[in-house]
């Protein structure tokens, strides 16, 4: 046993130091990670969910089993490369954990949950099992009387085991990796049903000018484009005593989206889903801006106001929509200008969920809303037979909402307020109709039964109307 102590050197050590390190934290990371309740036991930040956070583990348990591998044959240093390369995938997914829980140290608020004192615990050990493996690559782990004498004692099996053993778990790391990390990120073709916001650039074309001219209202004139506040010119920003400045906005605003003493400028919509949990249940923002320099809405179901301005300062793209909100300055929300169309605003809405979770807002100029739409993705939608038609003709069917300026966008929130009644007969030979509703708006799209109408024998637009 001595003469075994004796002839090892420092780098072998190290190895072992690795090996040690690298059980450890998997032991740690084993046991801990699992998720619990808000609160309680609850380790990994929410944002974890995003991320494969059981490959920590298992990195690090291949990092043992290589360093073992490695500990088998030390003449042969070039094993030690895949086990700093396990250590290195435990290191990778670590520090996409770790920003949103270091993030609380800078904010003082811990709304994504997760235990610090853990992840730096995890982080550590990684550093210090990777600092040690490196250092071990440059250090002779045997002398070379033992080095002689391991090359006539089962040279080639030892080697063979060792190599074999490290290939194959560098090989199940690198697929595991790559197969748990797309599950956790979803389906590529996932959609957010608040930031589609423009027509499909598909294979489809309406004229909304006949469609929807006789729906638009001629006396509705206001202008939203032409309503601006500096901060200075709003008058709710020169109080000076807080409760003061909340009890006037709120007597003068008050709670209804419908008043009669001031028009809509711009409109904010928008959901959240915590997806923890199981729970999968929305919650909702929305904000109605006034010309009068006040804004009212809710967040979660809780009613939120305050005021507002647009400024130049600290924009490059223009000017940046500021709301100021009367729950105190940790709610207040600076707007970020959107690329989409119809939305020109984003901003994050707090709200009291899981200790202040933001609802992402979308905002648009407010115009009266005169009609509503289906847009199938092509110009006529034809199947071969009647039997090919089931309830998923209609996914990828856009409903759009048209505003009293010919503006239009996607139905917000359109997988809870959008409906397809069941497949009706018409009156015509082959063509079968579905009919969509949103609130008091509907809208019949044809279906044809082996081929589309000839161009002469086609309405002016897919619509409904005979």
């Amino acid at each position: 046993m001595m003469k075994f102590i004796k002839s090892k050197k420092l780098g072998y050590w190290f190895m072992v130091a690795t090996a040690i390190l690298s059980l450890v934290l998997f032991i740690i990371y084993l046991t801990t990670y699992e998720p619990g309740q808000f609160g309680h036991g609850h380790t990994m930040p929410n944002s974890a969910a995003s991320y494969a956070t059981e490959l920590v583990w298992i990195w690090a348990l291949f990092a043992f089993l290589a360093q073992l591998a490695a500990l088998a044959a030390p003449e042969h240093k070039w094993l030690e490369i895949v086990v700093i390369g396990c250590i290195g995938g435990a290191l990778f997914v670590e520090i996409q954990l770790c920003p949103t829980v270091l993030a609380a140290l800078a904010t003082g608020v811990a709304y994504e949950g997760g235990s610090l004192e853990l992840h730096l615990t995890y982080l550590i050990l990684i550093l210090i099992a990777l600092a040690i493996g490196v250092a071990s690559c440059f250090l002779d782990s045997i002398g070379d009387e033992e080095k002689e004498e391991l090359k006539k004692t089962f040279a080639m099996p030892r080697f063979a085991g060792a190599a074999g053993l490290a290939g194959v778990l560098a090989i199940v790391g690198i697929v595991l990796s790559s197969s748990l990390g797309a599950a956790q990120s979803g389906p590529s073709n996932a959609i957010d049903p608040t930031a589609s916001s423009e027509a499909p650039a598909k294979k489809f074309a309406i004229d909304l000018q006949k469609e929807f001219g006789d729906k638009v209202d001629p006396n509705y004139t206001f202008d939203p484009t032409s309503v601006h506040f500096t901060k200075e010119g709003n008058q709710y920003s020169a109080y000076t005593d807080e409760n003061e400045r909340k009890n006037a906005i709120q007597s003068a605003v008050g709670s209804s989206y419908e008043r009669s003493d001031a028009n809509l400028v711009y409109c904010f919509e928008g959901a959240y889903a915590e997806g923890w949990q199981g729970d999968y249940s929305k919650h909702y923002a929305y904000l109605y801006l006034w010309d009068d320099g006040l804004y009212n809405g809710e967040s979660d179901g809780k009613k939120i106001y305050g005021y507002w301005y647009d400024t130049e300062e600290g924009s490059e793209a223009g000017a940046t929509l500021v709301m100021i909100d009367t729950r105190g300055s940790d709610c207040d929300m600076v707007c970020s200008v959107n690329t989409s169309k119809f939305y020109k605003w984003v901003t994050e809405v707090k709200s009291d969920l899981n200790r202040g979770r933001t609802i992402k807002a979308f905002g648009y100029y407010y115009y009266p809303t005169i009609g509503f739409y289906v847009d199938p993705g092509v110009d006529y939608v034809v199947v071969e037979k009647a039997e090919d038609i089931d309830d998923s003709i209609t996914l990828g069917w856009t409903g759009m909402r048209v505003l009293n300026n010919y503006t239009v966008g996607s139905v917000f929130d359109a997988a809870a307020n959008l409906k397809f009644s069941a497949v009706k007969d018409s009156d015509e030979a082959n063509v079968k109709i579905v009919t969509a509703t949103w609130k008091t708006y509907s809208w019949d799209t044809k279906i044809y039964i082996g081929s589309a109408p000839a161009a002469e024998e086609a309405p002016a637009s897919p619509a409904a109307a005979e």
